[in-house]
């Protein structure tokens, strides 16, 4: 295993240090694991939430999306003779 080190302010470590105590985690890579994990989690919220506002746009719901892409692979099923 190898490590790292980053420069930060020192104002940024006292926040740090802050979250690594809200979140009870030991160390600094625990705490900062956490914080990406988050941060992937809101962006694929917000994508997901877009999605849906898009998809509202065009008059269609997740169902018929659903609904279309199980009819696109029994037809491809159809075709390749395994259905």
């Amino acid at each position: 295993m190898t490590f790292t080190t980053i420069s930060i302010k020192e104002k940024t470590k006292k926040e740090l240090k802050k979250l690594q105590e809200m979140y009870e985690v030991k160390s600094m890579d625990e705490l900062i694991k956490k914080l990406i994990i988050q941060a992937k989690k809101e962006y694929i919220n917000g994508f997901t939430k877009d999605f849906k506002s898009r998809l509202e746009e065009k008059g269609l719901t997740l169902e018929d999306i659903v609904k279309s892409g199980e009819k696109i692979r029994e037809e491809i099923l159809k075709e390749r003779g395994l259905l």
